[in-house]
């Protein structure tokens, strides 16, 4: 029977994913960086903080999960849209089908939009009605820097606030934990952008991520099937 991730056009782009996490160094602890799973299209005049996943969504999550090798640890973080929450959930039941071990930690205290009632006017206002379009507009905005600091937070200062954080992750991991952060396409174009120098070419589909362990002089990351070693950001370990 073929599964829902092997029968939409997004789910290659997620099963390579899986597939690179079988790859990863087991003396090192990793990090996952996934966007969430399949949601409806999003109407431009609506609040969708609450939007969840769509029925085939939920079932290409844990399916991703299914895919995970079952001798590590993962440790699920998400953001504070249901979304996210709910692709971590369907992910670890997937896990917990084969045998896995995992648990959902806690929400990400991390956010782009600091004013959120003025930063969803300025989407508003941009007048797109694809999502997908829209979303890759806000972010070229967003990484050109022309949104103001007090409604939009400034994309190197975000994700330079990310690195911290999992570098507080990282004093007490053991080697066989992987920690999983579940989020939205961009955060996921923004870590690739300013940690890796890697830009998200035909942008990010559900479900779409990449691998990272940490080692004394570099980075190792898989992104889309290609295993790639990353030199650290000028102020990475400052």
């Amino acid at each position: 029977m073929v599964s829902v991730l092997e029968s939409i056009d997004w789910g290659q782009k997620a099963l390579v994913l899986a597939k690179n996490v079988n790859e990863l160094d087991q003396a090192k602890p990793a990090f996952i960086h996934i966007r969430h799973s399949e949601r409806p299209q999003m109407e431009l005049h609506k609040d969708t903080i609450k939007m969840s996943l769509s029925p085939r969504g939920e079932k290409a999550a844990y399916q991703f999960g299914l895919q995970l090798p079952n001798n590590r640890h993962y440790h699920f973080y998400h953001t504070d849209v249901d979304r996210t929450k709910k692709t971590a959930e369907m992910i670890q039941l997937g896990i917990q089908e084969n045998k896995g071990i995992s648990e959902i930690v806690d929400e990400i205290p991390l956010f782009t939009m600091l004013d959120y009632e003025k930063a969803g006017k300025i989407i508003r206002e941009m007048n797109i009605p694809d999502d997908t379009l829209r979303a890759k507009t806000l972010f070229y905005r967003w990484i050109s820097g022309i949104y103001p600091p007090d409604i939009i937070k400034p994309s190197l200062d975000f994700t330079q606030e990310a690195a911290s954080m999992i570098l507080k992750t990282l004093e007490s991991a053991e080697p066989r934990d992987v920690f999983v952060w579940v989020t939205h396409e961009n955060w996921i174009a923004a870590f690739l952008m300013h940690w890796l120098g890697e830009w998200a070419f035909g942008w990010v589909p559900f479900l779409d991520g990449f691998t990272l362990q940490m080692y004394e002089d570099c980075m190792r990351v898989y992104f889309r099937g290609e295993e790639q070693k990353k030199k650290y950001p000028y102020w990475w370990q400052e």
